[in-house]
């Protein structure tokens, strides 16, 4: 999967960027050195445009570079909850979590606790996209850059849009700042 700037585009004409983007401070690299990774081309692109924000009041992105040091310092701490499950059930969440080998990064979730991430397998242009549910078993890795997964979701071909429209009063299809 190469990044490919159409997507990004193909979804700010289904939902524009925020009128008033919330951007973290920090450089790229800054965040690249203290989670010791680096995070797909694509998704430094989303950020670049849209910043930290929530889709149909539903779906959250996060901006890295908004996070403090110590934030940042506990970014592998943030599913632990998952690990403690795999732990007591290996057979049902076989999933590794990041900073381990291949692991399942989040970069948003859902009002609900869904977490959607990317497993963390060869160069960070081919990560796929991966959503741990609260609720069902674990669907497989999605052959996606995040952009591209979100033009899937937004454009109702992934899930349907029968909750996500413009007139909708729950989840307008919008994108607002993250609070």
């Amino acid at each position: 999967m190469a990044y490919d700037p159409a997507a990004l585009d193909r979804l700010t004409s289904l939902v524009p960027p925020p009128a008033s983007p919330i951007f973290g401070i920090r450089s790229w690299d800054e965040v690249f050195r203290a989670l010791d990774l680096r995070l797909p081309p694509d998704y430094i692109a989303f950020i670049e445009r849209y910043g930290e924000c929530e889709f149909a009041r539903w779906i959250g992105v996060f901006d890295f570079r908004t996070l403090t040091d110590e934030q940042l310092a506990h970014i592998p701490e943030w599913m632990d909850y998952y690990r403690d499950l795999r732990e007591d059930s290996p057979e049902d969440f076989r999933l590794a979590m990041w900073p381990e080998p291949g692991g399942f990064f989040q970069w948003g979730s859902t009002i609900d606790g869904d977490a959607m991430g990317w497993m963390t397998v060869g160069k960070p242009e081919e990560w796929p996209i991966m959503i741990v549910a609260r609720h069902h078993d674990e669907d497989l890795p999605v052959q996606e850059t995040m952009t591209e997964w979100l033009v899937g979701w937004a454009s109702g071909a992934r899930f349907g849009s029968w909750a996500f429209s413009a007139t909708s009063e729950e989840h307008p299809l919008i994108c607002e700042p993250r609070d």
